[in-house]
């Protein structure tokens, strides 16, 4: 796991979390189910946050491989990145027309219904089987097209892998997966998983029976994957990629599909940018959803968002030196709040039938189609040399700003960003400031900066003058330079490199201890030239679906001399989101209030064009109820911080510690609302003394309600002062900070209850 998560972890578990060994980014930890729980949930991550060894021995060793391999693959990167080419419009555009969400929300279902995948579980064993049979029903009789279980040492569960071999090049692997295995830790027995993730998992079914539909045979091999145990660590797909990295298996690109069927973010799609996952694969995602999906029946909007370490199983490929990519359902904050919960069912979509994955499904078949069956995979003659940062968990270049370049980052992996995707137009004669803006994760450093550009595009920076700006080491932030490109400069792209060195300026070729190196790519023009002419203004805007909070904003699109490539949604005179297509969902508004909305156009040269039309839009009125729609509190559901439940006709926000009373419900609500009590009301519970002369109680829970309940002790104002899980039969509860005074427990099994009056002398 990753070394900061470590520490944090033992800080927080001092007697339950042993870190046996750190490498730089990575610590081999031993650790409980408990805290392995809270790692899960802790920051933006998805998945569980670290990769299961069955040893020290073997811990230790991955970690140490683990850097070497994020070493080599960096300095790669730097070398000669992978680009990735959009040449087969035909058949992707028939593909698009032959995916059926309904097919993929019947899959999600069938998922669903067994109840439980978790790995130990036998149903886990025999949705393998099952899924793997499915599989073999759409391939028909196709001899090029195999499906196998993969057996694992660390998990009862097989993964379950088909391979369509490659007509041209059969031993270079184009790879589609996700994790078939679900988890609900308050009840394994109960673990639904529909998003995460039987959505990921139908949607690669619905990909793979597209392909076969059109009776595809790519160039590449082409493997589709449903992994086991994911959810403790990465285990099938750590154990899969380990044998084909072991076998030399030429994995050209992966891309990970897990849950992509709860739409909780104003965009469709969500790219993860963390430095573990490919720039130039996440690059060309963004670059075919912009061609085959930038408008009409198949478009898709997109955004992007982190993860982090161990976040699903493209990790357990990155990690092996493969390119990976992991785009998702929503921001990870704003993903499926009910996963890894009995709640994670397909009934708490926010949309019906699947046509939130159905996107998934064709950007999937976009993917594998132009990847396995083109040219697909060239190795640019990039020729510049290697330089990286061997250490940035001290400090990073966070952004850089030139021209139309605006990009904020994290660190990049072994200290080297490939951000040659950027560009930006420079004209010559005529002065350009950059601005660099350190990242320090604690302590100010010294910092020297350089920026250099291949004027001549003779592949190095080693030319008089390409050296276009340096800076002394200081802990000024942010730092800026101003440079001008010469007359002798070669028109067209090139490199542009910025490197940011700890206590020194640093040089164009070095590996450097602390600090990092990105790339970037610049457009040399004529003199003064370059793009200057606006996009013309947008049009016709207008509103629809208008609701309480949400509304969907459409208008007629703008032409430019070059290319738009995007729009600014203005609410009133402020950027409210920025969109690639014609239409911008709206949310988080306020019931019954008056917004203004324009829209402008803008294009790479980041020219922008005058404003639309403006529209006022008034939201539909709201429930002056504060109640309205929020759930009772229950005993089966896990809760976040910012979670409201009502509890007696009043109404309560989770917080990191605890629960705050918000207020009392509306008049209505507390007219109509019911609590369902337990059988035997006055036999559920008991507990002594009472009144409360010491400084605990003792609660006794019979007919072993305990087993999936919990105890809410509230004060007659309404706060909720504790809240205990039930572990055991009789549970101990400290009272000595609690005021004299009456207060009422109530036990909760589900939504059903049963509430005592507790006194404290």
């Amino acid at each position: 796991m990753d070394t900061q998560d470590a520490l944090k972890l033992k800080k927080n578990h001092p007697n339950d979390v042993k870190i046996i060994k750190s490498v730089n980014e990575y610590s081999a930890v031993m650790l409980n189910e408990h805290s392995a729980e809270e790692l899960h949930h802790t920051g933006l991550r998805h998945g569980p946050g670290y990769f299961y060894e069955t040893s020290e021995k073997a811990a230790i060793e991955a970690i140490i491989k683990a850097n070497s391999i994020q070493k080599s693959k960096n300095q790669s990167l730097a070398k000669a990145a992978v680009a990735f080419e959009i040449t087969q419009d035909q058949l992707v555009n028939q593909s698009l027309g032959l995916v059926n969400n309904a097919n993929i929300d019947r899959q999600i279902k069938e998922l669903e219904n067994y109840g439980t995948r978790y790995h130990t579980k036998s149903s886990a064993k025999r949705a393998s089987t099952d899924l793997k049979a499915k599989w073999e029903g759409l391939a028909g009789n196709r001899s090029d097209v195999s499906v196998r279980l993969v057996n694992h040492s660390g998990s009862p569960m097989p993964s379950v892998v088909m391979t369509i071999t490659g007509t041209e090049k059969p031993n270079e692997y184009v790879v589609l997966g996700g994790h078939l295995d679900s988890t609900s830790p308050r009840d394994q027995n109960n673990a639904p998983g529909a998003d995460d993730n039987a959505s990921g998992i139908a949607t690669i079914t619905e990909v793979a029976r597209v392909l076969f539909s059109m009776n595809y045979k790519p160039k590449r091999t082409v493997e589709f994957m449903a992994f086991a145990a994911e959810e403790i660590g990465l285990v099938g797909s750590k154990e899969i990629a380990r044998d084909y990295k072991n076998r030399n298996v030429n994995i050209v690109s992966y891309v990970q599909l897990d849950m992509t069927n709860y739409k909780g973010s104003t965009n469709d799609i969500f790219i993860t940018t963390d430095s573990y996952n490919s720039t130039s694969l996440n690059n060309f995602l963004t670059r075919l959803m912009d061609h085959y999906n930038a408008s009409g029946t198949h478009k898709i909007t997109y955004g992007t968002s982190a993860c982090n370490y161990g976040c699903s199983d493209h990790h357990s490929f990155a990690q092996q030196g493969y390119e990976t990519a992991f785009p998702i359902e929503a921001k990870f904050r704003e993903s499926n709040p009910k996963i890894h919960t009995s709640g994670d069912t397909s009934s708490n979509f926010p949309t019906a039938n699947a046509t939130h994955a159905a996107k998934f499904a064709k950007l999937a078949l976009e993917y594998l189609i132009e990847v396995s069956n083109a040219g697909g995979v060239v190795n640019p003659p990039t020729g510049y040399c290697a330089s990286n940062g061997q250490k940035t968990s001290d400090e990073y270049i966070g952004k850089v700003a030139l021209g139309t370049i605006n990009k904020t980052s994290t660190a990049g992996s072994g200290g080297y960003s490939d951000f040659t995707a950027e560009t930006t137009n420079l004209s010559k004669g005529t002065s350009h400031t950059i601005t660099v803006t350190p990242k320090w994760s604690g302590s100010t450093y010294d910092e020297g900066y350089a920026v250099w550009i291949d004027y001549n595009q003779d592949k190095d920076f080693a030319d008089s003058g390409e050296l276009v700006w340096s800076k002394a080491a200081s802990k000024t932030t942010p730092v800026s330079g101003s440079f001008t490109v010469p007359a002798s400069a070669k028109n067209g792209s090139t490199r542009m490199r910025v490197s940011m060195k700890y206590n020194k300026i640093p040089t164009a070729c070095e590996s450097f201890e602390y600090g990092e190196v990105e790339d970037y790519t610049v457009v040399i023009g004529g003199s003064g030239g370059g793009d200057t002419q606006a996009p013309s203004a947008p049009s016709g805007l207008a509103s629809s679906n208008v609701a309480q909070t949400t509304l969907t904003l459409s208008w007629t699109s703008s032409t430019d001399n070059v290319g738009v490539t995007g729009y600014d949604v203005y609410k009133g005179n402020t950027v409210e989101t920025s969109v690639s297509g014609t239409t911008a969902n709206i949310t988080g508004l306020t019931a019954s209030t008056a917004y203004t909305f324009s829209v402008k156009a803008k294009d790479a040269a980041g020219n922008v064009s005058a404003a639309s039309n403006v529209i006022n839009v008034t939201t539909t009125g709201g429930s002056s109820d504060p109640c309205a729609g929020v759930p009772p509190y229950s005993s089966s559901e896990t809760y976040q911080p910012g979670d409201r439940v009502t509890y007696q006709g009043s109404l309560y926000e989770r917080t990191s510690t605890g629960w705050t009373y918000i207020g009392s419900c509306g008049a209505l609500f507390a007219r109509s609302s019911t609590v369902d009590l337990l059988e035997d009301d006055s036999m559920s519970f008991d507990f002594y003394p009472n009144p409360v002369t010491e400084d605990h109680i003792e609660i006794t829970v019979n007919n072993e309600l305990w087993k999936s309940g919990s105890v809410l002790v509230v004060d007659v104002k309404g706060n909720i002062v504790r809240e205990i899980r039930l572990k055991n039969k009789v549970t101990q509860i400290n009272t000595s900070k609690f005021s004299t005074g009456v207060y009422f427990l109530t036990l909760f099994n589900g939504a059903k209850s049963a509430t005592k009056q507790m006194i404290i002398k």
